[in-house]
């Protein structure tokens, strides 16, 4: 099983700078950044710490997703940002479980066990439990912080996700 990091960016120079020297480069296979227009030396930073990066074409998060994906050498994706809301220590845990128990996908909670989001307003925080809830409810899971980016997911589930929604006719 190969591993991608996956890392979108928008100015992120200080969390780069404090986060990702406890990233372990042996951790993954891979490791690419995206940026999204970054106009502080974000770019710079991660060619000059050696990271594979690339500018990408269209905005928005879901562009930077869809660009990314021909990139990516990994049968697992894992998204992580470094804004100091991803704990990078996580990363071989979150291996492990993709590994050991043969998920789709493994997410790192904010919320699990006590853990807390520093970043939270009352709003996201309000809206965060809005939608866990509603896909407990839904759709029978047992998640506790369904908006979270820092997750682990089989590639081809994004591949089978776009296809659901752009549809087909047979």
């Amino acid at each position: 099983m190969k591993i991608s990091l996956l890392i979108p960016i928008i100015n992120e120079e200080e969390g780069i700078k404090v986060i990702m020297p406890r990233v372990k480069k042996e951790w993954v296979d891979q490791i690419l950044f995206v940026d999204g227009g970054s106009t502080d030396n974000s770019v710079q930073l991660c060619k000059d710490m050696g990271y594979e990066i690339f500018t990408q074409t269209e905005k928005g998060p879901s562009a930077a997703y869809r660009e990314a994906m021909e990139k990516l050498t990994g049968d697992v994706i894992i998204d992580f940002s470094p804004d100091n809301n991803s704990i990078p220590e996580k990363i071989p845990e979150l291996i492990d479980k993709m590994k050991s128990d043969n998920y789709d996908m493994v997410i790192v909670s904010r919320y699990l066990k006590g853990a807390k989001s520093e970043d939270d307003t009352f709003l996201s925080a309000i809206g965060n439990w809005f939608f866990t809830k509603s896909i407990n409810l839904f759709h029978g899971g047992n998640y506790t912080d369904s908006l979270v980016m820092f997750r682990a997911y089989k590639k081809n589930l994004f591949y089978s996700f776009v296809y659901i929604l752009r549809g087909s006719n047979i």
